[in-house]
C-alpha cells in the first residue's frame, strides 16, 4: 500500500469515527462540532486523493470550528453546562487522541516521502490536524475552568480566555 492510499484510509476511518461519535452524542452542539470534525475528514480525503491522482484543484480551507456556536454563549445555566461537560469531556478528549495520533502518522510520512509534492501535502495536513489538535485542547480547557471558576473578590485570578 502506497502512502496515498494509507492516507486515504486514514481519512475515511476518521470521517467515520466522528460520525459515528455524533450519532452516539446527546447534545446538539458537540453533534455539530463532531460533524463539522467529519466534514474536516473528508475534506483532507479529497485532498490526499487529488494529489494522488495528480489533479491540483485549489480546495477552500473549512475550519472547523468557525461553523460551531459555543455552547456556553447562550446558556447560563449552570447544571445545563455540567451535563454538557460530563458529556463532552470525555468526547473531547477521545478526539484529541486521534487528532495527535494523526499528526505523528502525517509528520512520519512527510520524513519517509520521496516526492515532494508528498511531503508537502502531508505537511499541509500535520498543519491542519495540529490545528485541530490545538482547538480540541481550548474546548477542554475551557470546559475544566467550569469547574474552577470561584466567584470572589479572594480568588480574583480571572483567565484570559
Amino acid at each position: 500500500m502506497d502512502v496515498f492510499d494509507f492516507a486515504l484510509q486514514m481519512e475515511l476511518e476518521g470521517e467515520e469515527y466522528y460520525r459515528g461519535m455524533a450519532e452516539k452524542v446527546q447534545y446538539d452542539e458537540l453533534k455539530k462540532v463532531l460533524l463539522a470534525l467529519a466534514d474536516d475528514e473528508h475534506r483532507h480525503f479529497k485532498i490526499i486523493k487529488q494529489a494522488k491522482d495528480q489533479v491540483f484543484e485549489q480546495i477552500e480551507e473549512e475550519p472547523f470550528l468557525e461553523k460551531v456556536k459555543n455552547v456556553f454563549s447562550d446558556n447560563k445555566d449552570a447544571e445545563i453546562i455540567t451535563q454538557l461537560r460530563s458529556e463532552q469531556i470525555d468526547v473531547y478528549r477521545s478526539a484529541l487522541v486521534k487528532e495527535k495520533e494523526s499528526v505523528a502518522l502525517y509528520k512520519k510520512l512527510q520524513a519517509e516521502s520521496e516526492k515532494e509534492t508528498a511531503k508537502n501535502i502531508f505537511n499541509q495536513l500535520m498543519q491542519e490536524e495540529e490545528r485541530h489538535a490545538e482547538q480540541l485542547e481550548h474546548i477542554i480547557d475551557m470546559l475544566n475552568n467550569v469547574n474552577d471558576w470561584v466567584e470572589s473578590a479572594e480568588f480574583n485570578h480571572k483567565d484570559i480566555y
